[in-house]
C-alpha cells in the first residue's frame, strides 16, 4: 500500500503489529529531470512559451519536494507448526 502519512494511524488501527512503514521523499533534481523529459515529449510544444515552462520547472518541484509517500508492507504472521 502507498499513501500519505495521515493514513498511517488508520492502517495501524486495522492491522496492528503487521505493518512496516518506509518513508520515501523525492529528490528535487529527480523531479526536475522527470519534468524535462515529459516536456520534451510534448506533442504540441508550440502551445507552451518559455515563461510557462519556467513556471512549471519551478513550482512543481518546490511543491512536490515538501511531500512524501509512505509505503506500508504487511508482515506475514508466523505459521504455527503443529
Amino acid at each position: 500500500m502507498t499513501g500519505r502519512s495521515h493514513i498511517q494511524d488508520e492502517i495501524a488501527k486495522h492491522l496492528p503489529g503487521r505493518v512496516t512503514t518506509i518513508r520515501i521523499t523525492p529528490r528535487k533534481s529527480d523531479i526536475i529531470r522527470y519534468l524535462h523529459r515529459r516536456l520534451s515529449e510534448d506533442t504540441t510544444p508550440d502551445a507552451m512559451d518559455s515563461c510557462l515552462e519556467a513556471d512549471i520547472l519551478k513550482k512543481i518541484p518546490d511543491d512536490i519536494s515538501e511531500m512524501c509517500v509512505e509505503a506500508t508492507a504487511l508482515r506475514r504472521r508466523p505459521q504455527v507448526v503443529g
